[in-house]
């Protein structure tokens, strides 16, 4: 779809129309340059005007320069070709430049193609036409560079070739280099080239007209292509075949139909569609259209650009919301099947459920039985290993009264461990209480060396160190007897010791 357009196939006298879109084409006809041709012309540019027109001219008025100029690119480059087509065409209107190769020495300079249409007044109805209608014209290109895409479809592999076709009785022999266009000229059908003789002495003149330009090597051998629908050149492939400077090969209309893919009839009918087929789906390389009549076909580009990118938006579009709907359906049928896996679970719980013996109390009490069990099989602590510490601490500091013993396992106890509270008093005490509180620092300290006995601390003491209370007593002597008591509390985590 992208790939349709128009190719016009015009000359001085008339222009042709091919509809043209990949595997298929049709010739529309040919219209006279005149008003009727116009007028006719004309409507049928309306019935196609979105399509692109490519401009194939076949005209005698047409110049070919070779150029080598230094390799520049970009901005550079068109100011320098600019100059160049200035400097060599003058004020042509139609102009154009073509970069075909680099050169492989020395400066590695670019060499160009320079094409002009000298005279091309008789384009100008034609292109008013096309412009009037805001038809995009892509494009104003020779005939010889259509005859390139020709030869590339024949598949010639020649250094050097002439092509030399006879068409609307007129004779263009196009010379290309390695498959590069290089120099082309038409004879016109007012000069006598219906007569084998005098095609092929023209076809001598153009070999030594391209020797003495230095277009054509002067030692190489000129292979020369013989096209004519109607078989008027094939009588002359004898003549240039004895002349050692030349190898001549007649090509035949049903070769160069299967080679652009139409059918015989349609090129016997119509020999113009051949070289409007060649370049009908290439890249145009020389373009001598001026910039204002181009002006459509970037507008079109643009418009064409814009569409292909809001469709490719729009199928990419589509493709996520059927990939997420798609992914929603599977969610959905995953959340049914896990509903219905939780139907069949909670059915088989109450079945089960049902066959469980009736509960003789509240789960809450079924709670603190289990704890209440946990806490009874628990290591209990041995008692009498506990008095027996105490005791054997006792005896080894006989000064020590013990006056009150008690003890806990429950919370924050680690667990196998009991919290012993210790009440005693000095016994003597006879009011020094400095010395109240080193022997009392030795009892903890006989106290801590006993086994399973862990975190000893005061936890009262004789002496008041509050900096709030205050200070009573006595300093001088005293009995024994109106001596006061030295009571302490201690602290202390007992763990039995196990062997």
């Amino acid at each position: 779809m992208f790939d349709h357009r128009l190719l016009l196939f015009a000359t001085p006298r008339q222009i042709g129309i091919l509809d043209w879109r990949p595997g298929h084409m049709h010739w529309l006809g040919e219209f006279p340059a005149n008003t009727e041709g116009l007028a006719a012309f004309r409507k049928i540019v309306v019935r196609h005007a979105q399509l692109p027109v490519l401009l194939v001219a076949d005209t005698v008025d047409e110049d070919y320069r070779s150029e080598i100029l230094p390799h520049v690119q970009g901005r550079a480059r068109d100011e320098l070709l600019t100059r160049k087509l200035k400097q060599v065409f003058r004020n042509t209107r139609f102009t154009g430049a073509w970069r075909q190769t680099r050169e492989a020495a020395g400066r590695r300079d670019d060499r160009y193609l320079l094409a002009a249409l000298p005279d091309a007044e008789w384009l100008t109805p034609w292109l008013s036409v096309l412009h009037n209608e805001r038809v995009p014209l892509a494009g104003v290109t020779p005939l010889a560079l259509a005859y390139q895409h020709l030869l590339e479809k024949l598949r010639e592999q020649s250094s050097h070739t002439l092509l030399a076709c006879r068409l609307n009785n007129g004779l263009r022999l196009s010379y290309y280099h390695n498959g590069l266009l290089r120099f082309s000229r038409l004879i016109g059908g007012d000069a006598p080239t219906q007569l084998p003789g005098n095609a092929a002495d023209e076809i001598a003149k153009t070999q030594l007209y391209l020797s003495g330009q230095r277009i054509l090597p002067r030692e190489a051998r000129l292979h020369v292509l013989l096209l004519d629908p109607t078989g008027q050149l094939d009588s002359a492939q004898a003549q240039l075949n004895a002349d050692p400077a030349f190898s001549t090969r007649v090509i035949d209309m049903p070769s160069l139909a299967r080679a652009l893919r139409i059918p015989d009839d349609f090129l016997a009918a119509t020999p113009e569609v051949a070289p409007l087929a060649a370049i009908a789906g290439e890249t145009l390389q020389l373009n001598l259209a001026p910039p204002e009549l181009l002006q459509p076909h970037t507008e079109f580009r643009w418009r064409r650009g814009l569409h292909a990118a809001a469709g490719i938006v729009t199928v990419l579009g589509l493709g996520l919301a059927a990939a997420y709907w798609l992914h929603a359906r599977d969610l959905d049928d995953q959340t049914h099947q896990l509903a219905q896996q939780y139907q069949q679970l909670d059915a088989r719980y109450q079945a089960i459920a049902r066959t469980f013996p009736t509960q003789a109390m509240a789960p809450e009490q079924i709670v603190q039985t289990v704890g209440l069990a946990r806490q009874l099989n628990s290591a209990q602590t041995d008692v009498a290993a506990l008095l027996a510490t105490i005791g054997q601490t006792l005896l080894a500091t006989p000064d020590i009264t013990l006056d009150s013993l008690n003890w806990t396992d429950e919370s924050p106890v680690p667990t196998g461990a009991v919290r012993v509270s210790l009440d005693a008093g000095l016994t003597p005490f006879d009011g020094n209480y400095r010395a109240a509180m080193q022997r009392i620092e030795g009892f903890m300290h006989t106290l801590q060396a006993m086994p399973g006995v862990q975190d000893v601390s005061l936890r009262s003491s004789p002496v008041n160190a509050d900096s709030n209370s205050t200070l009573s007593g006595k300093t001088l002597n005293v009995d024994a007897a109106d001596a006061p008591t030295a009571r302490f509390s201690l602290s202390l985590l007992f763990r039995e010791a196990r062997p």
